[in-house]
């Protein structure tokens, strides 16, 4: 979920404990203190064989068993053997393989499986399964997930309880894998639509519906419409109506109906929805759509419109009306959509934009380009044209992604530094109103980082270029070289549960983060430990949410919480 230019996709509250040693007492305190920076020093650096994890775990210190699974790597298999040993170090390794990500240590995790003696500790068994057990570890999954019957005690504690897990597991064991419910014979799929339906679980079980495809094959979709309407709150029924588009055009008067309704995030989804579709009457929709409402909406059903079937007349008569128009978010994306109908046409646009005086429009442009041999040529001849300028070596990238990826990482910076970075608030003055960030002391070096990017004025200026309602609102974009010597910073999993208000790191795969992050609009429960939480919004959040493409950062600052600007 970043780079400038590469192509993006990603993308339960799951959040392991802040990693703080207890018993400081007395004289040990700086001792103790002292080994918890060396730590974190030695995870951030990556250096699993650093001998202070042997000195931590012989101190039963075994918090360090979750920072090896952070690490990754060789370093998981320092965590093998307390996945066996006493009580007192396996519920952290448990965690630490969560993290690892490695199928290697399915067999392990599957030989033994015994719950933790100590029914107060959180046991994530489940999720390292889900995240490190490949597709052995799903038939437990499933057999786990069946299990969770409706019909329940109200007020399940949520996330982390024996009922969320099972389905928390087997939603990162599927989670990118997009299965048809043949791939999975055993799994229960009216059992989980029932489960969307009871307080602790619903969302849960909403949310892990729409990881898997064709479920037309085995819901009944006046069954899930009927889940939409009984559901108390908008992620349900959110997810829902991602599920329903699976029914094709017999869910057309539904979408629309949800279309209408009172909730926006709710009728987002249901406008995104009919994109898949290909009737008449979801057709006319949308393409009123795009003119009305406010410009979230217009943008989504604009999208929407580009998804229907290719070369539909009425749609690229549409889309090159759009093209003119003056938001540039909703320009963009009529050119974006467009490409798939008009490909000629879209080239010509898109090739005009790529002087345009926002960069903003030039930078959507290089993208249109890149999708097609006849757009490449374009971008060959501007790369030719344009040698030695930002916009030249951007389209460069555009033609060679390979040219961006080659960061060299940020040296580990001094732990006391680190430290004093989260006592401060990251301030950022955007074209919409002003956002206030308090970092997360579960990611302080992530944390840290931006907080010296604001502070040498690398943000200012920064454009938001990618907006997906229900979704994130990214930042990152700069129309120079002004930070393509950042470095590449490492990920911090240990609490990332990716709420509506936390801000995470932008990556395109693991400890590939630099300079662009995102604010979560919505619950996004897939990125659960996959991507960083290093804060969350404060003051603001309003203005998060109004975002669009194409805004900008004017202006970025820390100072000592709380601030003027963020009480």
């Amino acid at each position: 979920m970043k780079l400038k230019h590469a192509a993006v996709s990603v993308l339960l509250t799951l959040a392991c404990p802040s990693l703080s040693f207890a018993d400081k007492k007395n004289v040990e305190v700086n001792e103790i203190n002292d080994l918890e920076a060396r730590l974190w020093a030695a995870t951030d650096h990556r250096d699993g064989q650093n001998p202070v994890f042997d000195e931590a775990l012989a101190a039963e210190k075994y918090q360090a068993l979750v920072m090896l699974g952070q690490i990754g790597g060789d370093a998981c298999e320092k965590i093998i053997p307390y996945l066996v040993s006493n009580d007192g170090a396996r519920p952290h390794a448990r965690k630490g393989a969560m993290l690892c990500h490695n199928d290697g240590l399915s067999e392990p995790l599957m030989t033994y499986t015994a719950p933790l003696r100590d029914k107060g500790e959180i046991d994530y068994l489940l999720p390292a399964l889900g995240f490190s057990g490949g597709e052995a570890a799903r038939p437990l999954l499933i057999d786990r997930v069946n299990a969770v019957l409706p019909g329940k005690p109200f007020n399940v504690g949520y996330p982390d309880n024996a009922r969320t897990l099972p389905l928390f597991g087997l939603l990162q064991s599927v989670v990118y894998d997009r299965l048809a419910p043949d791939a999975v014979p055993e799994l229960d799929f009216g059992n989980l639509l029932s489960l969307s339906q009871e307080m602790g679980t619903a969302e849960m079980a909403a949310y892990l519906l729409t990881r898997f495809t064709k479920l037309d094959s085995v819901l009944n979709r006046l069954d899930v419409e009927d889940a939409i309407d009984f559901a108390d709150n908008d992620p349900v029924r959110m997810s829902l109506t991602r599920v329903l588009r699976q029914f094709g055009d017999e869910a057309g008067p539904k979408l629309v109906e949800l279309a209408n309704g009172s909730s926006k995030a709710v009728a987002i989804e249901a406008l995104r929805a009919m994109g898949q579709l290909s009737d008449e009457v979801t057709l006319k929709y949308l393409v009123k759509a795009t003119g009305k409402g406010d410009v979230h909406r217009r943008q989504v059903a604009i999208a929407a419109l580009g998804g229907r079937d290719k070369g539909e007349a009425v749609v690229v008569k549409k889309l090159k009306e759009l093209v003119g128009e003056h938001n540039s978010w909703l320009a963009a994306t009529a050119l974006e959509s467009l490409v798939f109908h008009a490909n000629a046409e879209a080239v010509r646009y898109a090739e005009g934009w790529l002087s345009a005086d926002e960069y903003y429009r030039a930078f959507k442009a290089l993208g249109v380009l890149g999708r097609s041999d006849e757009g490449k040529a374009v971008l060959r001849g501007f790369v030719e044209e344009n040698a030695g300028t930002a916009r030249g070596r951007d389209a460069a990238i555009t033609l060679d992604p390979s040219i961006e990826a080659k960061t060299t990482p940020r040296a580990t910076p001094r732990f006391d530094e680190v430290q004093t970075s989260l006592g401060r608030e990251l301030v950022l003055q955007t074209t919409k109103g002003t956002i206030c960030i308090l970092p997360s002391d579960d990611a302080p070096f992530a944390a840290h980082s931006f907080m010296e990017l604001a502070d040498a004025g690398k943000m200012d200026g920064m454009i938001w270029l990618r907006v997906i309602p229900n979704f994130v609102a990214q930042g990152g974009l700069v129309a120079d070289t002004s930070t393509d010597d950042w470095g590449s910073i490492r990920e911090e999993w240990f609490d990332s549960d990716h709420r509506i208000g936390t801000v995470g790191l932008a990556t395109a795969g693991k400890d590939t983060g630099s300079t662009q992050f995102f604010i979560n609009t919505a619950h996004n429960i897939h990125l659960n430990n996959r991507y960083t939480v290093f804060g969350h919004v404060a003051e603001g959040l309003d203005v998060a949410f109004a975002l669009e493409e194409g805004d900008i950062i004017e202006k970025a600052w820390t100072a000592a919480a709380p601030t003027a600007a963020c009480k």
